[in-house]
This record gives C-alpha cells, sequence and structure tokens, in this order.
C-alpha cells in the first residue's frame, strides 16, 4: 500500500509540474525491476523514482531532485545556479527524508578579476551526531604565456573535501597547496606541486606525463618525483603505459609490467575489442584472452570472457527515437553450446519528443531471470 500512495505521490507532483509553462521544466524518470526464481516465484528486485523539477528565473536556475525506492522517501535534494553581477554562484542543500534529518550544504563562489579567477567554497555537514561541522576552501588561479599557476587554501577541509574535525566550526588552517605548469627544455609541460601544512613544510613534486620512448612513440612513461620532509633523498615513480591504437575497426589492450629497476619486463595484452556498423546496425565484440578477466575488459557482470553486442538506433513515431541492444555473455565454465552464458535485451521506444518508454529482460541458462519497465518524460 506504501507504494501506492508514493507513485500517487510522484504523480501528482508531475502532472503539477505540467500544468505551469515557461520557466518550469524537468523530468519523472521510473523504472521497476522484476526477479524470476527457478520455481516461477516473481519478486520486485528493485525500483527507482525520481523527479527533477527546474524553476528558472532572472538567469537563476532552482532545482529539487526527489527520488524513491524500495524502501520509500530516500532523496530530496535542492540547488541553486547562478550569476549575481560578477560571480558565478552554486548552492545545494541535502536532506535525508527518512530521518527528517539535514545532511549536507555546500555553496561555491568564483569570480574573474584581470585575469585571475578566484574560488570559494563552504561545506556545512551533518556527521549524524546531531553536531554539524564546517569547514572552507579559497583558491585562486592565472595564466602567464606558457606557465600556469594555482594556489589552493583549506580551513578545516582535505583536499577530497571532507571535514577535518567532523564537529567543529572553526575557521582553522588545514593546509595550502601551490601548483605551477611550465614547458622545461624538450618536456611540454612539468607539473609542480609545493605543500604546507599545520606542521610545516610538506614537500614538493614534480610530475612529467607521457614521456615517449625514442622511436618508440606508442610506449610512454609517467614520472612523479617527490622530495619530503623528514625523509632522507628522494622518490621516483614511473608508470609505464602503452598505446596499441585502432587499428581500423579492431583494438588490442595491453599494458607493460616493469621491476624495481625499471626494467620492461613483459608485454602483456590481454584482450581485443572490434566493432563495425553497417545500415543503422552496430556490431561489437569484446574478448578476455584470460577466461578469468583478470583486468574487467567485459564489464562488471562477472564470471565472464567475452560479449558480444548488437545494436541499432532509429527514429520512432512524433518526433521519438528508437533504441535495441542486444548483449551476449560467454563462459568459459559454461554446459551450453558455444559456452553460451547470458543474454540481455533492452528497448526503449520513444513515443514524442519528450516520452520515452524502457524494456529489458534477461535470460541465462536457467531461463528468463529478470524483466524490467520503465519511462522516462521530459517537460
Amino acid at each position: 500500500m506504501k507504494k501506492v500512495f508514493v507513485l500517487a505521490f510522484v504523480l501528482v507532483l508531475g502532472l503539477g509540474a505540467f500544468a505551469f509553462a515557461g520557466p518550469l521544466s524537468g523530468s519523472w524518470d521510473s523504472s521497476i525491476t522484476l526477479k524470476i526464481a527457478s520455481g516461477g516465484n516473481i519478486t520486485v528486485s528493485d525500483f527507482s523514482s525520481t523527479l527533477v523539477v527546474d524553476y528558472t528565473v532572472g538567469g537563476w536556475t532552482f532545482e529539487s531532485t526527489t527520488g524513491f525506492d524500495l524502501t520509500g522517501w530516500n532523496k530530496q535534494e535542492f540547488t541553486a545556479d547562478g550569476t549575481l553581477g560578477a560571480f558565478t554562484l552554486g548552492s545545494e542543500l541535502e536532506f535525508a527524508p527518512a530521518t527528517a534529518a539535514f545532511t549536507k550544504w555546500d555553496t561555491t563562489g568564483s569570480v574573474s578579476i584581470a585575469g585571475v579567477d578566484l574560488s570559494g567554497e563552504y561545506l556545512l555537514k551533518n556527521y549524524g551526531s546531531g553536531t554539524p561541522g564546517s569547514g572552507w576552501t579559497f583558491g585562486a588561479s592565472g595564466v602567464a604565456g606558457d606557465l600556469t599557476l594555482s594556489a589552493t587554501a583549506y580551513f578545516n577541509m582535505n583536499s577530497d573535501g571532507e571535514l577535518i574535525q567532523t564537529e567543529s566550526n572553526c575557521f582553522c588552517f588545514s593546509s595550502i597547496e601551490f601548483d605551477a605548469s611550465f614547458p622545461f627544455a624538450c618536456i611540454d609541460e612539468v607539473d609542480m606541486t609545493i605543500g604546507f601544512s599545520t606542521a610545516g613544510f610538506d614537500g614538493v613534486t614534480f610530475s612529467v606525463d607521457n614521456v615517449a620512448l625514442p622511436n618508440l612513440p606508442w610506449i610512454t612513461f609517467d614520472f612523479d618525483l617527490t622530495f619530503k620532509t623528514g625523509e632522507t633523498g628522494k622518490s621516483l615513480t614511473v608508470s609505464p603505459a602503452i598505446d596499441l591504437g585502432d587499428f581500423s575497426c579492431i583494438t588490442l589492450y595491453g599494458k607493460l609490467d616493469t621491476d624495481d629497476h625499471i626494467t620492461i619486463t613483459d608485454l602483456y595484452i590481454y584482450g581485443m575489442s572490434l566493432s563495425y556498423t553497417f545500415n543503422g546496425v552496430t556490431f561489437s565484440e569484446t574478448t578476455a584472452f584470460d577466461t578469468t578477466d583478470p583486468e574487467g575488459l567485459v564489464g562488471d557482470k562477472g564470471g565472464y570472457w567475452e560479449v558480444f553486442t548488437i545494436e541499432s538506433a532509429g527514429d520512432s513515431c512524433c518526433g521519438g527515437a528508437v533504441d535495441f541492444s542486444v548483449d551476449t555473455y560467454f563462459d568459459a565454465n559454461s554446459d551450453m553450446l558455444f559456452d553460451w552464458g547470458e543474454t540481455d535485451v533492452s528497448l526503449s521506444f520513444g513515443i514524442g519528443s519528450n516520452f520515452t518508454l524502457d524494456t529489458g529482460l534477461i535470460v541465462d541458462d536457467t531461463g528468463l531471470t529478470e524483466i524490467s519497465f520503465g519511462f522516462t518524460v521530459t517537460w
């Protein structure tokens, strides 16, 4: 019964948005997935419904994002983005509907003055203790010929955007980073990063990317040279990479292995793919040469080492579009013909330019195991 009320609530909001003209726009995206057990029992394994409503006025866009899943109302966000004079501002406010709790308020601003870009961020976050914490970030960057300079200062925040003292609102200095990019000799670009924290000087790192071997442009290296306080000497990190290119419709995937002395010990070709389009239909194939697919080349399904895909797209009625795809996976341990493991089918059919129906199904060696339905409407 709760699901019925949830769907009715979303429907009322969606239809209400349609009733307004002009500055209101948005989308409503819903899907439901049914799992079919070997005994024929059908269960709802997944449900999602997201309503996005935008209101635009005076160069500003105010957005509300409401999300539902199998547990009910699980997401509520409000955002505002626009300009005020020379400033570009953005703000995001999040709530946890299930607990009626404030989660996060994140506000950013930026402005360009005389060729210098200035930016700032204020983060207020609730970590569940009932005592929110906050932090600040300030940055500046500019370009002078081939030289690019930037600096970012953090107050009760780190470079990952997280608070250091999670239940503190102090304006406490945490760290500052200075970055510079410039050409040097035959190197197109060198990146230099200098860091300071409450402990003092944190060190300096010089980075050079995509250095190619002479006469072997398909082998490149990334170098990171770091000097740290409290440590003798320096550390050098070398990351080799290869680019085997695209041989017409065939692509090879590989990597280089090195030892502690940066000697190339192995050239490892771990897979290939093929793609070809004819008369609006695209056939593609991806194969991992190791049937365990340790590089994750075939995708996140797991247990498969090869996939064949057929895709087609075209026009449907009234300005809509239709997309159809079939993915067939192969399992080295399968007892089925050709090592067949699973086939996924999906169809997206547009009715007009702002309404799309989606459906899909999955078949494996146990039969039909999953079927899904959904729709997307925009206005």
